[in-house]
């Protein structure tokens, strides 16, 4: 398998397909499988890099610049700050995400069927199926898991709560602890070693890296080219153009990138292009033990708590001293000396929202979000929670992400109030979802049930921007499955 770099170039750089897919990250990729497995000749264009494991390097400053969105300083602004990670390079943001896997939860593929005449064909459970055996989905062992999952699944044994080891694509883990930097072992399946293989192996399949999308070119109301810069790889800035000529092209820019790429392009069908982000807000909860938690080691994010009637996930969290220090709800003093004094005495879980009233907006410039009344009620319950589990679990202290709140040192003593300012929550957000939201009616929505853009009969979109709705959970196998879904009908 070889992927073209912007040194394999002749500028400028002039390519022609049948389907051009745009964004090489898990919906890409599993688009131009698809279509590559069909027979179709296929072209993948990227933005940033292709990377071996061998490339990564546990280093944060080197993961902002390689490997994340706008070097990791992406936020969305509104009622509060919120911080939106995203992946760069060919694997998207598999490439820096915790592998964590779930299969689309039956209530909302069965509301997406009646609120947006979702998958009229039937066939999207056959394509999750695809993507889980795919992809290596496992539970990983005991032995990989690290103290900082195994406390708490110790404090929701004792509380008599519903939880378990995350399943995960990352059969070859090896609990380093570094999955938010690029998996260095190559433990993780990300796309770019499972289902970009497979459609290269097809012949049918050519993938270009360092190649950032701008323009496109129409003729009788299609589609006929799409030209952009060409980048140098150290620092990413143009060296050159490219031009793709192709009858029909997949967007694959994810939630951010594909709606500013149709409102630049002038190809935004109606208001909801861009409208409807939701964003899976999360929080963390500190907490320190008397025994020893590294909680940098072991498997990322490896347990959970099932609170999904309560609108909420518990899952535990995994980040390197330098973020934790920088992400302490704490004033510097005593309270924070103690913290990082014994740092490798403090674990780390968090929890994630569904997101049912959070609401935000992707401009060309900036992003734009107010949390919802109902989600702060949800974020502030689950904090609460998850202190208590962590007390379960035998702590002797905790911190919730909540600037102001403090540390508290029994269950007594939580105090969360339900007032909290939204600026106040320290909360992040990983999951960008909904933005050309799919719907039959194309005055409801940006796509159609195969992914076609409403008014343009050859280009598609395939990423977590056409969901209708939040998604509640992880959103990897969905979006690989939304990718093979459209792929197989571009």
């Amino acid at each position: 398998m070889r992927v073209l770099g912007a040194a394999d170039y002749e500028l400028p750089l002039e390519v022609s397909a049948e389907v051009c897919v745009l964004g090489a990250g898990a919906g890409g990729i599993a688009a131009a499988c698809a279509l590559a497995e069909r027979g179709i000749d296929t072209v993948l264009f990227e933005e940033g890099r292709f990377w071996r494991p061998q490339d990564f390097k546990p280093s944060n400053p080197w993961a902002f610049r390689n490997l994340y969105q706008e070097r990791g300083a992406r936020v969305a602004l509104g009622n509060g700050w919120l911080p939106v990670n995203g992946g760069r390079g060919v694997g998207g943001s598999t490439l820096i995400n915790s592998a964590i896997s779930f299969k689309t939860p039956a209530v909302i593929v069965d509301d997406w069927r009646q609120r947006a005449g979702f998958d009229p064909e039937g066939t999207f459970l056959e394509h999750i199926d695809r993507v889980w055996g795919t992809i290596g989905i496992v539970k990983n062992p005991e032995i990989v898991q690290g103290m900082n999952n195994k406390v708490f699944k110790r404090g929701a044994e004792a509380l008599g709560l519903t939880g378990d080891y995350l399943h995960r694509s990352a059969p070859g883990c090896t609990g380093c602890g570094v999955c938010q930097l690029g998996c260095p072992t190559g433990g993780k399946n990300s796309v770019d070693r499972t289902f970009l293989p497979i459609a290269m192996r097809t012949g049918n399949l050519r993938t270009f890296s360092d190649c950032r999308a701008e323009r496109v070119e129409r003729e009788d109301g299609i589609i006929v080219a799409v030209s952009g810069s060409v980048l140098d790889p150290e620092s990413q800035r143009p060296a050159g153009r490219f031009r793709i000529t192709a009858e029909r092209f997949v967007l694959s820019g994810g939630s951010i990138g594909s709606p500013r790429f149709l409102m630049k392009n002038d190809l935004a069908p109606n208001e909801h292009c861009g409208s409807h982000l939701h964003l899976h807000p999360a929080a963390p909860v500190y907490a320190g033990f008397d025994e020893e938690i590294v909680h940098w080691e072991g498997v990322s994010q490896g347990y959970y708590i099932d609170r999904w009637e309560k609108g909420y996930l518990l899952q535990t969290g995994t980040v390197t001293p330098d973020n934790n220090f920088l992400g302490l709800p704490l004033a510097l003093g005593p309270e924070s000396n103690e913290v990082m004094a014994r740092l490798r005495h403090v674990a780390l879980a968090g929890a994630l929202i569904h997101d049912e009233d959070t609401l935000g907006e992707v401009g060309e410039t900036g992003l734009f979000f107010d949390f919802g009344e109902h989600d702060r009620g949800v974020i502030l319950e689950g904090l609460r929670e998850c202190c208590e589990v962590f007390f379960a679990a035998g702590a002797n202290w905790v911190v919730p992400g909540v600037v102001g709140a403090g540390m508290f040192r029994s269950v007594e003593e939580i105090d969360i109030p339900d007032d909290v300012p939204f600026d106040r929550i320290l909360a992040v957000a990983s999951h960008p979802m909904g933005t050309c939201r799919m719907n039959v009616d194309p005055a409801e929505g940006v796509v159609g049930a195969d992914g076609r853009v409403h008014g343009l009969d050859n280009l598609f979109v395939a990423d977590a921007s056409v969901f209708p709705t939040a998604l509640g959970v992880n959103p990897q196998v969905t979006v690989m499955a939304i990718g093979l879904m459209v792929g197989s009908r571009a």
